[in-house]
């Protein structure tokens, strides 16, 4: 599989069936890149879910994804995500809820619902995308995202005078090695240009 963005893609190498990806961004910036995620793969014909707050679930509209309702788990009792997660029969997908585990949660717990997710992903040959605020995150909490993930894309704000530049980078693949930053420029298409010294 891939997020159908050249110089990313060509950075990650093929995404294997049963992989997690990690997305460490701030902002909105993960989100356009799963999105993009999530486009590419419903038009190769794979159905796809996201489990994402709320507030994100319009933002997803014009995609043709399953929302998983937040009836179907509360983020207090960690076991109902898990089953959630089990039940899904797409094989594709986008969790944006760790972020507001974090908030309620201690860390250990947390990654223990994440290893049994990504666990989950590996039997079922799927693909998910995880995605972490880098601004809400230590250094700490990101190894341990970062360490369960078989892809980590790393994406980064500079400011620059009155200018705000970003950076991407793969900081892990299966395939290849990790990648310098490269600008991420994004208009109405998503575009990474020079390396960023």
């Amino acid at each position: 599989m891939k997020f159908g963005i050249g110089k990313l893609d060509e950075m990650l190498g093929e995404i294997k069936m049963g992989s997690v990806i990690l997305i460490e961004g701030v902002g909105d910036i993960p989100l356009i890149l799963s999105k993009k995620f999530l486009r590419n793969a419903t038009e190769m014909g794979l159905n796809a879910f996201a489990m994402v707050p709320e507030r994100i679930e319009r933002l997803l509209s014009d995609l043709n994804v399953r929302i998983i309702e937040s009836s179907e788990y509360t983020c207090y009792e960690l076991f109902t995500i898990s089953l959630t997660i089990k039940r899904i029969e797409e094989r594709v997908g986008l969790i944006m809820t760790f972020q507001q585990l974090l908030l309620i949660h201690e860390l250990g717990k947390v990654y223990s619902l994440l290893r049994e997710v990504c666990q989950h992903v590996r039997e079922s040959s799927g693909v998910v995308i995880v995605t972490i605020d880098k601004r809400l995150a230590d250094e700490r909490t990101l190894a341990v995202f970062e360490s369960e993930a078989d892809y980590v894309i790393d994406v980064e704000e500079r400011i620059e005078g009155l200018s705000v530049r970003r950076g991407i980078r793969v900081k892990k693949s299966v395939e290849n090695l990790p990648s310098e930053f490269y600008e991420l420029k994004m208009n109405d298409e998503i575009h990474i240009g020079d390396v960023i010294d």
